[in-house]
């Protein structure tokens, strides 16, 4: 049985659910709703974990905020028009065409399958053992270098199926810049 009430984090109202449970701790986590979800052993009582929420009051505000952004950056395919999902099909097999010279006088063939969908956990996926590459949708919001780097990694992992430094070798063979689109692709410039 769990109970719910409302907590000020920060200057916020923030839900918080909490369960009672066979644990040895009190486990709080921040939902992508933005509420809270606070697990806590028999013995503890609901006003000493709430004490314990707003006593990490600034680590929770920022999980929150940061959980709002991701959310909403992870929600944002749900927009993507369907000419952009033609586009983006379109943008992706001409980066195949484009740069499956080099990797076609490596000894790979082209792609089997490239399937794109609604992936969340990856821009890409090569499952080189079926000859499929698939792509997330979230690509058609990303600059044509981006998808363009995402396509060569992919293509890559047909040559090899690790992140080794082999591996970055072939990619940096063919985007010399690679680390500088990785980046910007995951946000970190």
């Amino acid at each position: 049985m769990s109970t719910t009430r409302i907590i000020d984090i920060g200057g916020r109202a923030v839900i918080a659910e909490f369960e009672r449970k066979r644990v040895k701790n009190i486990n709080v986590r921040v939902r992508r709703d933005g509420t809270l979800y606070a697990s806590m052993p028999y013995w503890v009582s609901y006003a000493e974990a709430e004490r314990f929420i707003i006593s990490k009051s600034d680590f929770f505000k920022k999980a929150l905020d940061e959980t709002a952004v991701r959310t909403a950056a992870e929600d944002s395919w749900k927009n993507i028009s369907r000419e952009d999902l033609e586009s983006l099909k379109d943008l992706i097999k001409e980066l195949i065409d484009l740069h499956m010279p080099y990797f076609a006088a490596r000894g790979v063939k082209y792609p089997s399958r490239v399937v794109i969908g609604h992936y969340r956990s990856f821009w890409g996926e090569c499952m080189s053992k079926r000859g499929v590459l698939k792509f997330s949708t979230r690509l058609a919001e990303k600059d044509r270098s981006l998808v363009e780097y995402v396509v060569v990694h992919e293509l890559s992992h047909f040559l090899m199926p690790n992140h080794s430094q082999a591996f970055w070798n072939i990619v940096g063979s063919v985007i010399p810049d690679y680390k500088t689109r990785r980046k910007i692709l995951n946000g970190k410039q």
